[in-house]
């Protein structure tokens, strides 16, 4: 994990209110001496815990879109054990995270550090990997606690887990921007349950938990899933190809995928097209040797 990005200027200041205490005990009772010191001692275990525990949490990145380009007004959703807590867009800001100024298609979700989170517990990606976490100091101690996603696009998500404190964080990027959101995308209808973004059906209260497009699942136009394989649409951005087929539970290749999913399925999409275009809508393949994992969601071509 990488140390703090700034100096706290905290250490002067105790030592400044030290002298000032220490000439101020030459006249005064031992009385007011030893109040005097546990002043001090106080001031000194506070500043101490300040230093280690971050005011807040932050998920801070960048989203773009298949061709690089950043993308704002892009709805960001961060869940803590599948439960939503926050949400925001993406748009022009200056992230302290990233250390590249002001840019487009930039976000920042920020909670309360209830759980006293700091650079000593660990925060695993989902292939047991550390997780890169720093620090931002404020006027007094450490203000946020926090990481930066790079390579974000549009219906991606990331997931940390903090086992120490048996906590799974997941941030989600919705698929639409914020001004064509449907109405089960609100605040309080979403949660992520086993990797996967769930919708509760109309947003009841009471109402069970169902899969974003449950009903759509049964279109004749999507290929017949293997056992443990699980298909989600999600909604459309276009009339017509578009890749908003979500694939959860698959471990194989890409030509595998090709095969299985896609060849005769998608029409006008060959393997030439295919084998490229994967990489870009789901970049995490490349990092992960080209090989598909059913613990993470891909996402895949389909004819609408």
């Amino acid at each position: 994990m990488s140390q703090a990005k700034k100096t706290h200027p905290t250490y002067l200041f105790v030592f400044i209110i030290g002298l000032l205490l220490l000439f101020s005990q030459a006249a005064c009772s031992p009385n007011q001496q030893a109040a005097a010191s546990n002043m001090l001692s106080n001031i000194s275990n506070g500043v101490d815990a300040a230093l280690v525990e971050a005011d807040d949490l932050v998920f801070a990145g960048q989203i773009e879109d298949e061709n690089g380009r950043w993308l704002n007004d892009c709805v960001v959703v961060l869940f803590k054990d599948g439960e939503e807590v926050v949400r925001t867009t993406s748009r022009l800001m200056e992230s302290a995270f990233s250390n590249n100024g002001p840019m487009d298609g930039v976000f920042e979700l920020r909670v309360p550090n209830t759980y006293k989170l700091s650079l000593a517990h660990e925060f695993y990606l989902p292939n047991q990997a550390l997780a890169s976490m720093s620090t931002v100091s404020g006027v007094v101690g450490t203000r946020y606690l926090g990481t930066w996603f790079e390579d974000l696009n549009p219906s991606d998500l990331r997931t940390l887990n903090v086992p120490d404190k048996q906590l799974e964080y997941a941030l989600v990027v919705l698929s639409m921007p914020q001004n064509e959101l449907p109405d089960d995308y609100k605040p309080g209808n979403l949660t992520f349950q086993n990797g996967m973004l769930v919708i509760n059906q109309a947003g009841a209260i009471g109402g069970g938990d169902e899969a974003v497009t449950e009903t759509a699942v049964a279109d004749p136009i999507l290929p017949s899933p293997q056992s443990n394989v699980r298909f989600v649409v999600l909604p459309s951005q276009n009339n017509g190809k578009d890749w908003n087929l979500q694939m959860t539970g698959y471990f194989g290749n890409r030509w595998d995928v090709w095969e299985k999913y896609v060849a005769g399925h998608v029409p006008g999409m060959d393997w030439n097209t295919f084998e490229y275009a994967v990489l870009a809508h789901n970049p995490q393949l490349e990092t992960d040797g080209f090989v598909f994992y059913p613990e993470k969601s891909y996402l895949l071509p389909l004819n609408h």
